[in-house]
């Protein structure tokens, strides 16, 4: 079987991918895991023959190239129990129980890139329309050294940890037992470090000017979300997002509640007794609407889409005009004197309200 089948990778993965691919199938398959299972110690030896090539940058560049056989090796050393040490004559490792079985614990995945965040300030005529903001974007991205693995390969040398056997001895009081070196993984040899350029983290600071386009109708308090334009992850982790936060400046005229628009329009007494025209603004400019006889004062009128745009459907919210009727003070004689005839003509007021 090909190689990159056994780990279950595209010929096209990173090292970083088989790594973690390698780590799955030893954990499933390793023997101390599945004891007396043939198939199960079969599909490690593969599995491990398969990483032994292609987790070794020079050795997989061969095997790509034909030049270097999927041949059967043996195992790396399986992680058990050797017995117990009541003399302690052997020099070993002393570990807790977690690096005991930590071949049988479940992988944890590269993690998430942080998310970036911004704030930038629009007009109201610019939330009503739509803006461009052009952002400095200071974030962490995929080292360029090592594309993100945190790791580079050198010529294959002896693990100084476990001298080159694949395996390392520990002890848990007189307990004696020997597990896979997770220095070389188990393979004997290093033929990786962390990368110089990133100190083995896997990304590195950059700085760049990224276009925000908002839409028409964002509001004060929106976010605008650019999925993986945030920091990256560090050793291969999906990168984060880039997130805008909009603040909208308030506008002498209108309120905003959601899509809609608030305002009030002066109406005269006359005007608002006999009925008539008043002008009234709107985000398009001056229109005048008709007032009927007898409007009160703060009695709404309803101008519709012509409120905020709906950046989610496409609609457009409405303008709300509230009527506040002016009264004028009466300081003159004659003025006084033709309220007070008005007043006995319509006999508007009941008695019990003057």
């Amino acid at each position: 079987m090909d190689l990159y089948e056994r780990l279950g990778v595209r010929r096209a993965a990173g090292g970083a991918e088989i790594r973690r691919a390698w780590q799955r199938l030893s954990r499933a398959l390793h023997p101390a895991v599945n004891p007396g299972d043939p198939v199960a110690a079969e599909r490690y030896q593969a599995a491990a023959r398969a990483f032994e090539i292609l987790g070794d940058a020079p050795r997989r560049a061969a095997y790509d190239r034909g030049e270097l056989r999927a041949e059967p090796v043996a195992p790396p050393a399986e992680g058990g129990f050797e017995g117990f040490d009541f003399e302690a004559r052997v020099r070993v490792e002393a570990v807790g129980f977690r690096e005991i079985f930590e071949h049988a614990l479940p992988e944890r995945d590269a993690p998430r890139g942080e998310d970036v965040e911004q704030a930038t300030r629009v007009s109201f005529e610019e939330s009503m329309l739509g803006a461009a903001r052009r952002v400095q974007l200071v974030r962490f991205e995929a080292c360029a050294g090592c594309g993100g693995a945190g790791e580079v390969s050198f010529a294959p040398v002896p693990c100084p940890r476990c001298g080159g056997s694949g395996s390392v001895r520990g002890s848990r009081g007189h307990m004696i037992f020997s597990r896979p070196c997770r220095e070389c993984d188990g393979r004997g040899t290093k033929s990786r470090k962390p990368c110089p350029r990133c100190s083995g983290e896997g990304r590195s600071l950059t700085s760049e000017w990224l276009e925000v386009r908002l839409p028409a109708g964002v509001g004060n308090g929106t976010k605008v979300r650019l999925p993986g334009a945030g920091n990256a992850g560090r050793r291969g982790g999906p990168p984060g997002d880039f997130v805008l936060t909009v603040e909208v400046d308030d506008h002498p005229v209108f309120r905003r509640e959601g899509s809609d628009l608030h305002c009030t329009v002066p109406v005269s007494m006359v005007c608002a007794a006999m009925g008539g025209h008043v002008e009234v603004v709107t985000p398009e400019g001056r229109v005048t609407i008709e007032v009927p006889a007898g409007t009160q004062n703060g009695q709404r009128f309803r101008l519709r889409k012509r409120g905020v745009p709906r950046p989610d459907d496409g609609g457009r919210g409405d303008l709300w005009v509230e009527a506040q009727v002016v009264i004028p003070a009466v300081t003159d004689d004659r003025a006084r004197s033709l309220l007070k005839q008005l007043d006995a003509a319509l006999d508007a007021v009941p008695e019990r309200q003057r």
